[in-house]
Formats: C-alpha cells, sequence, structure tokens
C-alpha cells in the first residue's frame, strides 16, 4: 500500500527544492541582462577577449555592435518562399527487406503573383548493394540511422537550391528556407573520405546560389544553443586572457598537475564555482527573450564551429529574431551577410512567415507535412512491399521478432 503521507513529505521537499531552483534561475537570467547590456558600449573590447583566449566552450564571433536591430523590415510585395524538409523509413533487419526509403517534401509559395503554390513530396527507395552498403575509410559498412539522416539532409538541400533556382529562372525573386542549421556539425570526427563528400556536396549547392545571388537561410526553432551566453561568460572572467586549461580560478589548475592527472580528479572540490559560473544553465534562447521584441532581431554573429573552416566564402553566421511565439536562430552564409538587401530581407520574410504560421515559418510547416512518414505510412507501405514480393513469386521472410509483433498471443 503507498504510503501517501510518506509521498507528501517528499513531494513538499520536491516543490521547495524546485522553488529555490526557480528563483536562482531569475538571479541568473538577470546577471546575464545586464551582462549583454553592458557589453552594448564597449564590444570590441569583448571581441577582442574572445579573439585572444582558448576555452572548451563554442564562442560566437562578434562582427557587429550588440545593439538590438529595429524591428523588421517590410517583405516584399512580390515574393516566392521555397522550402523543403524530408523524412525516412530506416533499414530494418527483421522486415522483408533491408531497403530504406527517404521521403522529400517541397513547397514554393507565391506572394504578390496570384500564382498557386507547388507543393508535393519525392520518394526515393534505396535497395541496390551499393546503396545499402557503403564504403568509407576502406571499410563497407551497412548504412545505420546516422547514415541514412546524412543522406537525407543532403537530398533536402539539394532539393531546396533546385526548387529555388529554377523559381528564379522562370521569373520569381526567391528565398530558399532550409528547416534546421546549415553546418554540418556531425562531421567532426568522421571519416576524411565521407567529410569530403558531404562537404563537396554541400559546397555545390551553395554555389550555386551565391553565383545565382539567390539568399539561403536555415531556420532552427526553439534553439539550445549557449553560444551568445558564453561570450558573457568570457566577459565575467577576471583574467584578460583566458584560457580553461591553465585558468588560476579552477582548484584544479592551483596544484601543478598535468592534464591527464586533473581528468581523473573526483569530488565536490573540483566543482566550485568559478567566476562564470553564474550563467551556467542560460540558453541564448531565454537571454533573448529578455532582450528583444517581436519583429526585432539581435546582431549578426560568426559561428565558431571547426568544420566550418572547410566552408571558405560561405562561412556560417546567426542571429537570433523574435517571432512573437518564439525565439529562432536563423544562420545565413558570409555572402548574405555582406549584402545588406539580402540579410534584411532574410529577417522582413522569416518574421512574415512565422506570422502567416501562427508562431512558426508556415512555408517549413507546410514542407513538414508533404515529407512527414507517419507510423501507418510505414505500416502501409511494408504491407505493400510484401504484397509485391508474394505476387511476383519473390522468396523473403521476416524475422521472428517482426512477426510477433504483429500477432500477439494470448
Amino acid at each position: 500500500m503507498l504510503d501517501l503521507f510518506a509521498v507528501k513529505n517528499q513531494i513538499d521537499e520536491m516543490v521547495a527544492d524546485k522553488s529555490r531552483a526557480q528563483e536562482d534561475y531569475r538571479e541568473k537570467l538577470e546577471m546575464a541582462v545586464q551582462a549583454y547590456r553592458g557589453w552594448q558600449r564597449n564590444w570590441q573590447k569583448l571581441a577582442e577577449k574572445i579573439a585572444c583566449s582558448r576555452t572548451s566552450w563554442l564562442m560566437p564571433g562578434l562582427v557587429e555592435g550588440l545593439e538590438v536591430k529595429p524591428s523588421h523590415p517590410q517583405r516584399p510585395e512580390r515574393i516566392s518562399i521555397a522550402a523543403t524538409d524530408g523524412s525516412q523509413i530506416f533499414p530494418d533487419r527483421h522486415e522483408i527487406s533491408s531497403c530504406f526509403l527517404i521521403n522529400i517534401g517541397y513547397i514554393l509559395l507565391h506572394y504578390g503573383t496570384g500564382e498557386k503554390p507547388l507543393m508535393s513530396s519525392k520518394p526515393t527507395l534505396y535497395y541496390r548493394d551499393e546503396e545499402i552498403f557503403e564504403e568509407w575509410d576502406g571499410r563497407r559498412v551497412f548504412v545505420n540511422r546516422e547514415l541514412v539522416g546524412t543522406k537525407r539532409g543532403l537530398m533536402e538541400f539539394s532539393e531546396l537550391a533546385a526548387l529555388s533556382l529554377a523559381a528564379q529562372e522562370a521569373g520569381h525573386s526567391v528565398l530558399a528556407c532550409s528547416d534546421g542549421t546549415l553546418i554540418q556539425w556531425s562531421l567532426e570526427g568522421k571519416p576524411h573520405d565521407f567529410r569530403d563528400y558531404v562537404l563537396g556536396e554541400t559546397m555545390r549547392d551553395l554555389d550555386a546560389l551565391e553565383k545565382a545571388d539567390l539568399p539561403v537561410c536555415g531556420y532552427i526553432s526553439h534553439p539550445g544553443s549557449q553560444d551568445v551566453v558564453n561570450a558573457l561568460k568570457l566577459g565575467l572572467c577576471p583574467e584578460e586572457v583566458a584560457d580553461r586549461d591553465r585558468s588560476t580560478c579552477l582548484p584544479e589548475n592551483q596544484l601543478g598537475l598535468s592534464v591527464d592527472e586533473k581528468k581523473n580528479l573526483q569530488g565536490q572540490l573540483w566543482n566550485e564555482r568559478v567566476p562564470c559560473s553564474p550563467l551556467d544553465g542560460i540558453s541564448d534562447a531565454v537571454l533573448m527573450r529578455q532582450i528583444l521584441k517581436p519583429g526585432q532581431r539581435s546582431p549578426v554573429f560568426r559561428s565558431s564551429s571547426k568544420i566550418l573552416e572547410a566552408y571558405g566564402r560561405h562561412w556560417i553566421h546567426f542571429f537570433y529574431v523574435h517571432v512573437g511565439q518564439e525565439i529562432g536562430r536563423v544562420e545565413v552564409p558570409e555572402w548574405v551577410v555582406k549584402d545588406q538587401g539580402m540579410l534584411e530581407l532574410v529577417h522582413a520574410c522569416i518574421c512574415d512567415q512565422a506570422d502567416k504560421g501562427q508562431g512558426y515559418p508556415v512555408a517549413l510547416s507546410e514542407a513538414h507535412e508533404r515529407a512527414v512518414v507517419r507510423s501507418a505510412d510505414r505500416e502501409s507501405f511494408y504491407r505493400f512491399l510484401r504484397d509485391t514480393y508474394v505476387k511476383n513469386d519473390v522468396r523473403a521472410r521476416i524475422s521472428t521478432k517482426s512477426f510477433k509483433k504483429r500477432h500477439v498471443g494470448i
């Protein structure tokens, strides 16, 4: 029997802890807001400190002042918004075939011309040996979820570039919107040939868009990144040039130990608060919610992801924008940042799209609806696959595990 009185005492303790944590969080957030506004007057000094310091945090490059930009510019009367998204059916060794499917949804919305939108999806089935087995770094591997996800991402961006360029050739002014980041984060630590292949495909599409003067952006909903907050944490550090590995603010660095010895240290001593720790747990989106008003955007920041060293003139920059319901992160290549007209177009269209989509860009939402493969779709796909195998007298079998999932005994 459950002792409700004992549980009540524990719930009371939990709620009290949560209340204290919320109060601490509010204090952290207020400190972050004050730090941000304090650096607005002397942002060049913070930029210099970022450039000279070494930390394990991802730091943004400050390319302009920290002042908030005015509410979004007016969207052009005539503009077309291209967007793509993707979904997939992963290979399943328990099914009748180890094939996999990638479904790309795409949409082209026209404003000011009276034209109907173009919206559809494009499914592609992969089943040949050379498609379900790939060779990277001299190793032949079965395509896993990560490889399928990477392939889907490349197809999404390739389809977006092709759709946007075709619309431009037809006489439309176009903005290409990608769902998610433009940075190939997952490539760090991957085999060189795989890395070169993915980057080559990405750069090819970015080259084509830049050559056509066609702006492209990536929109990230509910971003959890902390780049800007990390810069503020660095600003709290009393050292002129911060070095996380040698900082005297850290107790383990006061003992003259090697890096390996410090990694083996245990205990509460090594979790002592340092000058930058009061901002731990604050995300950029939470900070910007306090800084920005609806329609406003932050200054542009330069991402410091190591993989961007391979992007060249396409180096990705980002800004945050208050679209009403949320703070979104918008990523753009460097050549978009350098063109003020393109940058204002991205700002205006993202806000306008979010207004039309009740808080989320409507083009991305519609592209997702065209792309998504739901559980019922997956079941229908495998049912059709099994029926086709039987109809054509092709020998195949599913695993016992898969069979039991569909036929549950009592």
